[in-house]
């Protein structure tokens, strides 16, 4: 039922926020455009999208193949669409990584592994996102200057987030007895506040996190040594997937008869994909609107600037919702009938 509720805020928080967007820019030449509109590129805008979700579960299946197990390509596809519907209920989209953990999980991955390929994603995505920025900064620097952002301090500061994080992770894995410390430290604290049952059932829990953080690390060894060839592919199929869905909004600009700007377009997604991740609203609803209707501002017109951002988000945000909530009736339906049979004698 809380999940439901956030659903609803974040749909309708996106949807408050591109309502403004539009009533502040359509005019007498939005519907000119909009008779214009090019179908057939958002089309390929859809296909673009629909790509990017392919080469992710791709990853997923190729980190796990690095570890020793197969899980097939269609198991993949609905672990991330249930993800990415996570990921829109909850800030910083922190909610898709436990859901993709559990699916592997579920698909035959022990624990600490399944949590080793969610982690190595999101390492592989920091180290593009970090690449992304320096590359902004050095060859993008006329477009940076178009923007408005050149010499402020938000590139810095999304370059230091990104360094502080990678920096945390390869801690993590270079003095894995620290993080177990921290754990045991932090139910132990939780236990000497809670009643006796539930400080029982958190010391099971505690040894058990005990065990996977020595299956974590094992699994990032093997993925230093035989899964090499393995993270190289994923980190082929992570840049796949970010330009993909990067140049969703080039192809709407192309089906409104506008210049796809592909660089300054690019460099629009990664600074709103960083935005987004602030821990404010649900799945960064509300704030990815905004921010891409203030930077494309820049240089596209008012007229069409609505329609971009509405087309947009229509393509990357509410179409995963829609798609996610297929793949979630699904899972919960196996959950349901899973426990069933455990019940039954």
């Amino acid at each position: 039922m809380r999940r439901r509720g956030w659903l609803l805020v974040s749909v309708l928080l996106s949807a408050a926020v591109l309502a403004v967007v539009l009533a502040l820019t359509v005019d007498e030449a939005t519907y000119a455009a909009l008779g214009r509109l090019d179908l057939r590129w958002l089309g390929v805008a859809l296909l673009s999208h629909g790509a990017a979700l392919l080469c992710w579960a791709g990853r997923i299946r190729v980190l796990s193949a690095g570890l020793g197990y197969r899980v097939p390509y269609r198991t993949c596809v609905p672990i991330v669409l249930a993800n990415v519907l996570a990921a829109s209920v909850t800030p910083s989209s922190a909610g898709g990584e436990p859901v993709r953990v559990h699916e592997l999980y579920r698909a035959g991955v022990r624990a600490g592994d399944a949590t080793a390929v969610v982690v190595a994603e999101r390492l592989l995505d920091v180290l593009l996102l970090l690449a992304g920025v320096v590359l902004a900064v050095v060859v993008l620097e006329r477009q940076l200057v178009a923007l408005g952002v050149s010499g402020g301090p938000l590139v810095p500061a999304i370059g230091l987030f990104v360094l502080a994080f990678a920096g945390l992770l390869l801690l993590t894995l270079r003095w894995p007895q620290g993080l177990k410390r921290a754990l045991v430290g932090l139910t132990a604290a939780l236990g000497r506040r809670l009643p006796a049952g539930i400080a029982e059932r958190l010391d099971r829990v505690s040894e058990r996190l005990d065990r996977e953080v020595d299956h974590f690390h094992a699994a990032f060894g093997r993925f230093a040594t035989r899964g090499l060839g393995h993270l190289a592919g994923a980190l082929a199929l992570s840049a796949g997937y970010w330009v993909l869905d990067f140049t969703v909004a080039s192809f709407v600009l192309l089906a409104l008869g506008l210049p796809p700007s592909w660089l300054l377009s690019l460099l629009c997604q990664m600074l709103i994909n960083v935005i987004s991740l602030l821990p404010v609203t649900p799945g960064g609803s509300g704030l990815a609107e905004a921010s891409a209707a203030s930077l494309y501002g820049l240089f596209v017109p008012s007229s069409s600037l609505g329609v971009l951002v509405v087309l947009w988000r229509l393509i990357i945000y509410h179409l995963n919702i829609l798609l996610g909530l297929g793949a979630g009736i699904a899972i919960v339906r196996r959950e349901a009938g899973r426990r069933k049979r455990v019940r039954e004698p």
